[in-house]
């Protein structure tokens, strides 16, 4: 038998091996010593390699591809100081160690870990308090369209345990069928208690809210209840619970489903993962509880899988399929009307600025270069580095040559090189850029006969697919501006309106709200900006903005909802979450859709996740169109897709199950399901994930020791449950908590989970404004990562420095209510997203009990190591682990134990733009990389050196059998801390690392089992036979001593700032401020009639205002008697309604321009509202006068205050309003 396995079964699987895609495969470790050598013999004679590595205490064999780059063909060296070793070896002789036969940790993981509740049980079900209906709860119930169908929606909820529902959006059917419900059980003086079961939190929230107030008049907590994470408010007399579906699902994983008498599922449809786990509870639920009713609230016409699913049920359908009145306009229909309208937004100031910018960096040299030798050589061959610059580098493929004004695109049409045009066109290029003989791809191509290109440029213009607003990936911001221009403008020209004789103020007046939908929180914020410039400055109709997203607070839905103004147009910029969110109280006439969304879709071939941005499927774009006033005439809606892409679209979206990285998932089938394979249970869901997702998930979960070889839960996934973050990421903030730098790794996962302020954009995602110096905006951003890595090699540490700064930068205030440019205002919204999250993460670590009050567990005590660079670092080491690489100096790459082919990602700091890795990695000082990869790209690394990687990856528990001498030199030993991670070194070396890590997980257990006893961790010790402190101090002098000893410069210091005040809502403050209403509201008194509020009827003043000091010093020391002796006997009498004067603020020595102010008389005071803020020379003004041909006026600074042109005065504005700060900031 030993024969046939050697000589037929193991080359038989070789060859299979062969046959495949696979780069490499770890054989089964149940292969005896014998078949080991046979497969190496085998192996050699295919042409393969082989290794046989450790791993969990087992022995494998591992066969490679020779184009396998997972392969380390060596072992990483691992060479400790002298001094490193002395403090090790003082840490040890503090503890009762340790033979070499007690080097394994052991009977540490013999106790099976327990589910712990997170909410108290829900009160006994009872019947409703008897009382009296009064006048306005029956107008209230009444007010539903869905009231009429009372009758009748009751005896199919009686007649059924399953119903599937459908009606029109102005059913609110989240809210009137739990109410229709409770009436009746009123009535009939049955027990009720019904559960409602949203998708995001915010929407629970918003309509808990809504009923008990609307309703009941009451606060939350009374009749509705409330059950979310950080908002638990049930009480006994509680009969309508609003919940989340994970929430739920967290809960009746410990409670069950008792107490309940109605689950009221909302937005079934949208299939999100938690919701699809829930309908699966509650199918199986049924067989137990018979009495249960179910109640699915849907949007499509499709209600049959739902009672296909369950196997029983009742379909009811109340959709009134009537024809819409909503004119629908997409790309093509938007240019049109945009050309037809003659939109103009103001001076285009920054239009003639010279290009100066573009000559100015090596990379400008090397791009030239590149467009120049495939001009003179036109093959295959010469374009690739261009297309590679493209492709890896962030380049523009509309790069310009900086000395002719070519681009790629144009030469290939010039060399006549159709296959070469064809694929730019398609990358984006755009063929109407003209050079410097004002010659563009089209004309070039026409004037020499290049038939074959002119056919490629017709297709072009018939199927214009690869312009920039055609690509899901980048929003087109300044198409958006100019709908809001052709709506608030110029309306009788939107798409469909034929009546072209419509009074034009007649038409502004009476234009309705307006709804934006934006992928991300980031598209809001950036559109949010200019939106605001574009009000300030009086080119566009000054506006209302209020903002929606997923993680929205209940302030910003208030402002929105109470705030009733006639006079004002409220702006809307949200994401999809507007699909669950009822907002009754606002109705809306226009719709911008932008028809994309991002999705994090996990890709198998390379074992990671890849942000990306798609297009909605057609039944998401009807349901968004629904949102709009049916009761409005003329409701637009404008969908910036082509016609041609929409009809390709999809009809329905695919389930997020079937796509998403499953690992938090994985996780809640085991709390659901304990005994049960995960698998198993995922397949009979309403819509199952792919099986290798699944099995990559399982593997990864049992990698970082959330599950265990069994598949079931240790310590660590029942910790994990409760925080709000993908499993590694939460595995980090363990790895924080004991190292006791919890505060910068907070910052760190928060920055991981928001979007990136210094990311390196893309061409596409600079305003068409500023396109054209993409280089050197994108050169200027990567100098400001480097500035803040300050030769750290790591990219975390750049989102400490951003964050400290922007601390530093508030002082414990309120970000300043005035503009300075477009990154600053969405740097600060990014980071109160940012504060926010760790304010999210912190309460969920609360909740978990990995946090406490006081004690070895308190804010203090696990932040004493927070101002330590170094033991960050060996904290990112350990929490994100596995995605670790490995630079290969010999074969001049990086190798990793997950992806095939990993690259470094131009944002990172490791690397600078185009910059092959051999060069970049003759600076780095160690070979391992702790990295955060999207797809098999490095988007943010930090270097760390070995011994972070010995002490801290791989498994928790090291065998001794992973330990092995070495054949070569018997001073030395092999470790295997995994099937990849390989290092040779000393031998005594080996046993010091080993009793540390000993040492270490077993205080990492013990937080992990006994974190729940807050007893135990209010002793000065904490828990017997630990000693957190003593390691953290060891540790961090040990790190020190080794950066210094690898070459690692001294980091700067990263203060822990326990109390900071910042900004809850600077966003909901900084539109309150500027908003319309607020205009409305200060100068009702002064007006006499409404039509003084339209800006195209203002007139515009503008006084200059001298002064020694900077803008901080003139505002926090300039009284308002000061500013009235000034400029009050000019301003007064001229200021009304529809004349506004403006004050620019002017300094002398250098001569600039520092502020922008508005003079308003409020109340009776005369005061200075500040608009914007920066520092402007005055030759740039000067310049900007000549080139748009205004008369240069004379800043000498003689006179106080002065009186200056209006054209002068909306062009300083304009150049304060449009400043882009990577070219401006000096």
């Amino acid at each position: 038998m030993n024969q046939v396995i050697q000589e037929k079964f193991i080359p038989q699987q070789l060859l299979y091996f062969l046959a495949g895609r696979r780069c490499c495969q770890q054989f089964a470790c149940t292969y005896r010593a014998s078949e080991h050598e046979a497969f190496v013999t085998h192996s050699r004679a295919y042409g393969l390699r082989s290794q046989i590595v450790f791993n969990n205490g087992q022995n494998y064999i591992k066969v490679f591809k020779q184009a396998c780059r997972h392969y380390m063909e060596l072992p990483k060296n691992l060479t400790l100081s002298s001094a490193s070793i002395m403090n090790m070896f003082t840490l040890l002789s503090r503890t009762a160690l340790l033979n070499r036969e007690d080097l394994e940790l052991s009977d540490l993981g013999s106790q099976a870990p327990t589910w712990r509740s997170i909410h108290l049980p829900l009160p006994l079900i009872r019947q409703q308090t008897a009382y009296f209906k009064t006048e306005g709860q029956r107008f209230f119930l009444q007010s539903f369209p869905g009231h009429h169908h009372y009758d009748e929606i009751l005896k199919l909820i009686y007649a059924n345990r399953v119903i599937v529902f459908d009606a029109d959006r102005s059913w609110d059917k989240s809210v009137f069928l739990p109410l229709l419900i409770l009436d009746d059980c009123g009535n009939k003086k049955s027990n009720v208690r019904i559960m409602c079961i949203e998708k995001d939190s915010v929407v629970a929230l918003h309509n808990s809210h809504r009923m008990a107030a609307n309703y009941f008049g009451e606060e939350v907590g009374d009749s509705v209840g409330i059950q979310l994470p950080h908002s638990n408010i049930v009480g006994s007399k509680t009969h309508i619970v609003f919940t989340t579906a994970q929430y739920f699902l967290r809960a009746i994983a410990t409670l069950k489903f008792d107490n309940i008498s109605h689950v009221v599922v909302n937005d079934v449809h949208l299939h999100d993962p938690y919701t699809d786990i829930l309908l699966s509870e509650l199918r199986d639920v049924l067989n137990t509880k018979p009495n249960l009713r179910v109640v699915l609230l849907s949007q499509t016409d499709n209600l049959k899988k739902f009672t296909a699913f369950f196997g029983e049920g009742a379909e009811v359908n109340m959709k009134r399929h009537q024809p819409s009145r909503t004119r629908i306009a997409h790309l093509d229909d938007i240019h049109s009307s945009i050309a037809l309208a003659g939109i103009h937004k103001g001076p285009d100031i920054y239009k003639e600025m010279p290009e100066i910018f573009r000559t100015k960096s090596q990379r400008n040299e090397q791009m030239d270069n590149c467009l120049q030798a495939y001009e003179d050589l036109g093959t295959d061959a010469a374009i690739r580095p261009f297309l590679y610059a493209i492709n890896y580098d962030l380049v523009p493929v509309n790069y310009r040559h900086s000395v002719n004004g070519k681009t790629a695109a144009l030469i290939a049409s010039d060399l006549n090189n159709a296959n070469h045009l064809r694929l730019l066109l398609f990358m984006g290029a755009d063929p109407y850029i003209v050079d410097m003989q004002q010659q563009n791809a089209i004309s070039l191509a026409a004037s020499k006969g290049n038939h074959e290109c002119i056919d490629v440029l017709n297709n072009y213009s018939l199927h214009g697919y690869v312009v920039k607003n055609a690509k899901p990936e980048f929003v087109d911001y300044d198409l958006i501006i100019d709908i809001m221009y052709l709506l608030r403008t110029k309306p009788e020209f939107t798409p469909g309106n034929i009546d072209g004789l419509k009074d034009f103020l007649f038409c502004s007046f009476f234009s309705g709200n307006i709804l934006i939908i934006l992928p991300t929180y980031y598209h809001i914020v950036k559109l949010n900006y200019m939106l605001l410039s574009h009000c300030l400055t009086g080119n566009l109709q000054e506006l209302s903005i209020f903002l929606l997203h997923e993680n929205v607070k209940m302030e910003y839905i208030d402002s929105l909802v109470k705030t009733r103004c006639p006079d004002t147009v409220k702006v809307v910029l949200t994401t999809d979450i507007i699909e669950s969110l009822p907002l009754q109280e606002v109705p809306f006439k226009y719709l911008i859709d932008t028809a994309c969304r991002l999705n994090t879709v996990y890709d198998s071939s390379v074992y990671g996740v890849d942000d990306r941005y798609e297009w909605v499927s057609k039944d998401c774009l009807m349901r968004r169109e629904l949102i709009l006033d049916i009761k409005a005439p003329d409701a637009q809606c404008f969908r910036l897709i082509s016609k041609e892409a929409f009809n390709a679209l999809p009809e329905t979206s695919k389930p997020r199950l079937q796509t998403m990285q499953l690992d938090k998932i994985c996780l809640a089938v085991k709390m659901l399901s304990p005994n049960m394979i995960i698998s198993e249970y995922l397949n009979f869901t309403i819509s199952p994930p792919p099986l290798i997702n699944v099995h990559h998930a399982v593997q990864f979960l049992k990698k970082i020791d959330v599950l265990d070889e069994l598949e079931e839960v240790t310590w660590l996934g029942c910790r994990l449950q409760d925080i709000p973050l993908p499993c590694q990421l939460g595995r980090l903030l363990i790895f924080g908590i004991l190292l006791q730098c919890l505060d910068p790794i907070l910052t760190i996962v928060s920055s991981l989970t928001t979007a990136d302020p210094l990311g390196i954009p893309f061409n596409e995602d600079i305003d068409h404004l500023w396109d054209r110096f993409t280089i050197y905006i994108q050169n200027r951003i990567k100098n400001e990562r480097s500035r803040l890595a300050d030769n750290q090699f790591s990219d975390h540490f750049i989102f400490l420095r951003l964050f400290h700064e922007w601390q530093c930068k508030l002082k414990n205030k309120m970000p300043p209510l005035y503009l300075t440019d477009e990154y600053d205002f969405v740097l600060n919204g990014l980071m109160e997203q940012l504060n926010y999250t760790r304010y999210e993460i912190v309460s969920a670590l609360r909740s978990a009990n990995l946090i406490h009050g006081n004690g070895q567990l308190g804010m203090t005590t696990l932040n004493q190591m927070s101002g330590n660079w170094h033991i960050v670092k060996a904290a990112l080491t350990g929490g994100m682990y596995p995605n670790i690489c490995a630079v290969d100096q010999g074969n001049k790459c990086l190798k990793s134990a997950i992806s095939p082919s990993v690259h470094l990602h131009p944002n990172t700091v490791l690397r600078d733009f185009l910059e092959p890795l051999k060069i970049s990695a003759l600076n780095f000082r160690t070979p391992w990389i702790v990295c955060t990869r999207h797809k098999d790209h490095i988007v943010y690394a930090t270097m760390v050196v070995p011994l972070a990687v010995a002490l801290f990856s791989g498994p928790p528990r090291l065998r001794l059998s992973q330990v092995c001498d070495s054949q070569s030199n018997d001073r030395n030993a092999h470790m295997f801390i995994d099937e990849w991670i390989w290092m040779i070194m000393p031998k005594p070396v080996v046993e010091l690392v080993m009793k540390t890590r000993q040492y270490f997980f077993k205080m990492y257990y013990e937080l992990l089992k006994n974190c729940c006893d807050q007893e135990l961790w209010r002793r000065e010790s904490g828990p017997p036979g630990s000693n957190h402190a003593a390691l953290t101090d060891a540790i961090s002098k040990i790190f020190e001593i080794e950066e210094s000893f690898i070459g690692f410069c001294k980091p700067p210091a990263i203060t822990y700032r326990p109390i900071a005040t910042l900004p809850p809502v600077y966003l909901l403050t900084v539109n309150a401020h500027f908003s319309w209403i607020r205009e409305v509201d200060e100068n009702r008194p002064l007006c006499k009639n409404q039509e003084q509020f339209y800006t195209h009827m203002v007139e515009r003043q503008f006084f200059m205002l001298y002064t020694e000091e900077d803008s901080e010093g003139f505002y926090s020391n300039t009284s308002s008697c000061f500013i009235e002796s000034v400029l009050g006997k000019f301003v007064r009498p001229i200021e009304t309604p529809i004349r506004h004067i403006f004050v620019i603020l002017y300094r002398k020595n250098p001569d600039v321009m520092i502020s922008v102010s508005r003079a308003k008389t409020i109340n009776g005071e005369f005061i200075l509202k500040e608009y914007f803020r920066n520092s402007i020379p005055v030759y740039e003004i000067l310049d900007a006068c000549i080139s748009l041909k205004v008369n240069v006026p004379v800043f000498d600074g003689r006179l106080m205050s002065c009186l200056i042109d209006k054209r002068v005065g909306n062009l300083i504005m304009d150049l304060f309003a449009f400043r882009h700060h990577w070219i401006h900031k000096r």
